[in-house]
């Protein structure tokens, strides 16, 4: 594609903003009078036509005005749309939000969510931080009665796991916290793969107490991070899903039958920063009328999850970058605090 002209270039990132904002198609007329382009009417229409020919404009039906093509969007994008950033108060309503919230990650993945859904009217996608491998931090024995205990185990991720455990033998407190000072030295920062090396104990109740916490974990790994989803009501009343039912529906499918990576395929979240998929850019047939803007946080390597939001290709790039980018990065610091 030949390198686009500033009057171009201007005019298109015009088009963008108002077709996001009105979600009618955008004439000369309009371009001229409303932002002061200084040209005539005739002249913009015969750039707007150039720009179609260029394939980053469409000519929707007869009348015209045009819309941004999904090429048209992604120089946008890249290089129109300028550094998009939240307004410092709006940062700090959003922090304090966070730190009100209970100091747990998957509370504060639902926060994310909603604020986020809330913030564009569309759909939001929060993935808690996951491990490659259940690591446990520390656990504790708490007696129930003589018989029975509750084993509580922290896992380095802040999630918390229990289990009802029998007892071959009466247990008193003092004697159930000596057994888990025991056990916390072997298993404190091992993985399930690591327990599953170590030696038997010599004690029979310590070593059950072994089995059964790596039990937990298996089973835990065995579950699919629950990705926090938000903001299908606000989708539904964005104007392409009013007219579209079944494309909506199609979407909403995806995320009912936990396909969520094919939303947000784990390819999208390899790099740093945020990542915008605009159109067919998207691998999931049901999102070619869609974008997806995404980041990750915390360690790719170890531990991560990422946010995500998902509309018409129709949306404001500029608020859904800098509203991802700042809840991506405040989870990370959030993430910083519960291990550091």
């Amino acid at each position: 594609m030949a390198a686009v002209t500033d009057r171009r270039a201007g005019i298109l990132r015009i088009i963008v903003r108002e077709y996001v904002e009105t979600a009618a198609p955008v004439g000369s007329r309009t371009i001229h009078d409303k932002y002061g382009v200084p040209a005539s009417p005739a002249t913009i229409r015969h750039e707007m036509q150039a720009l179609e020919e260029e394939g980053l404009l469409e000519q929707p039906h007869t009348s015209a005005g045009r819309v941004p093509s999904d090429r048209g969007y992604r120089m946008y994008v890249e290089s129109l749309m300028g550094q998009a950033d939240l307004p410092g108060d709006e940062k700090a309503t959003i922090r304090h939000q966070f730190f009100q919230a209970a100091p747990e990650l998957d509370e504060w993945a639902d926060l994310a969510a909603g604020l986020l859904a809330r913030s564009l009217g569309l759909l939001a996608l929060v993935s808690p931080p996951r491990s490659r491998e259940l690591q446990v931090k520390h656990l504790e024995l708490i007696g129930l009665n003589e018989i029975l205990a509750l084993l509580v185990v922290v896992l380095r991720e802040a999630r918390v796991l229990k289990q009802l455990v029998p007892l071959d033998s009466p247990f008193e407190q003092a004697e159930l916290s000596v057994l888990a000072a025991r056990l916390n030295e072997r298993v404190s920062g091992r993985t399930v793969t690591e327990l599953r090396r170590e030696p038997s104990a010599d004690d029979v109740t310590e070593q059950r107490m072994i089995e059964t916490l790596t039990g937990i974990l298996n089973e835990e790994s065995a579950r699919e991070a629950a990705v926090r989803v938000e903001g299908v009501a606000g989708m539904l009343g964005q104007p392409e899903f009013q007219r579209d039912h079944r494309g909506m529906l199609d979407i909403v499918s995806l995320v009912d039958q936990r396909a969520t990576d094919r939303v947000v395929p784990p390819e999208s979240l390899g790099g740093a920063g945020v990542s915008v998929m605009i159109g067919d850019e998207n691998p999931a047939d049901e999102l070619h009328q869609c974008s997806v803007v995404v980041a990750p946080y915390g360690d790719q390597a170890d531990m991560s999850g990422y946010v995500a939001l998902v509309g018409p290709t129709r949306m404001r790039y500029g608020r859904g970058v800098a509203t991802v980018r700042y809840l991506s990065g405040l989870l990370e610091e959030m993430m910083d605090r519960v291990y550091g």
